[in-house]
């Protein structure tokens, strides 16, 4: 009798295990397809925004098709410094200064810059994406929808595609559906920052992607007010005067 109930305590305590088991991997996979919502993902990169401290004194280095590009903000002044081209461009560096409205576009090459007109610079993709949902208008409202979560280049990452909706006769906001094989924008937002790492364009359907724009740094308290001096010794062509 003693034996039986050996068997039958054992045969108990591996179905309970096997249950405890079951609902411990279950919760796993629940957590990590747990999804955000356009609210969320707004938040995040709203979070991004307030990581990047007005743009003070930061250095971002980002990679596209025309190559590498590092910016350095500082204050008022911005300035956009190519480190590895694929195109031909004669353009070193510009620097855009609001404090005299100017832009500088300096060519080491040609020992040439010319002077423009600027009222504001780039800020970098981070309030590109930020300012596109928040578009105030009667009859376009753009929102981030999430695919999935993804680790990528070493980051932590949610991976998020932009939905445009537009206003319907009866008041209301509605998708397109004529545009479902139109591409449209995805981004790469890190969970822990709220940083926009990478963007690319991809079909509605899609769930996965290559960056076709990758962050490949972000830096700050680095930029020096040296970064901002122009050759002496360069001829000058100044445009911002007529």
């Amino acid at each position: 009798m003693k034996k039986y109930a050996l068997f039958f305590v054992i045969a108990l305590f591996i179905i309970l295990f096997g249950i405890l088991f079951f609902k411990i991997n279950q919760f796993k996979v629940n957590q990590s397809e747990i999804q955000y919502s356009s609210e969320d993902i707004y938040a995040l990169v709203e979070k991004g925004i307030e990581n990047l401290q007005n743009m003070q004194n930061v250095c971002i280095e980002r990679k596209n098709e025309a190559g590498i590009t590092k910016y350095y903000y500082k204050g008022n002044k911005m300035k956009a410094s190519t480190i590895e081209s694929y195109n031909d461009s004669s353009v070193s560096y510009t620097i855009t200064d609001l404090d005299e409205e100017k832009q500088y576009i300096v060519s080491d090459s040609k020992k040439f810059i010319t002077v423009q007109k600027a009222t504001n610079f780039y800020k970098g993709l981070q309030y590109e994406v930020f300012d596109g949902i928040n578009t105030s208008g009667n009859t376009v409202k753009r929102e981030l929808s999430y695919i999935k979560d993804e680790v990528i280049n070493g980051k932590d990452c949610i991976f998020v595609k932009e939905i445009t909706y537009y206003k319907a006769d009866d008041g209301t906001f509605q998708s397109d559906d004529t545009l479902d094989d139109v591409d449209i924008r995805a981004y790469w937002i890190e969970k822990s920052t709220g940083f926009v790492l990478g963007a690319a364009l991809i079909n509605p359907s899609q769930t996965s992607a290559t960056p076709e724009l990758w962050i490949n740094s972000i830096a700050f308290n680095e930029v020096d007010d040296s970064e901002f001096n122009l050759p002496t010794d360069y001829e000058v062509y100044d445009s911002s005067k007529f």
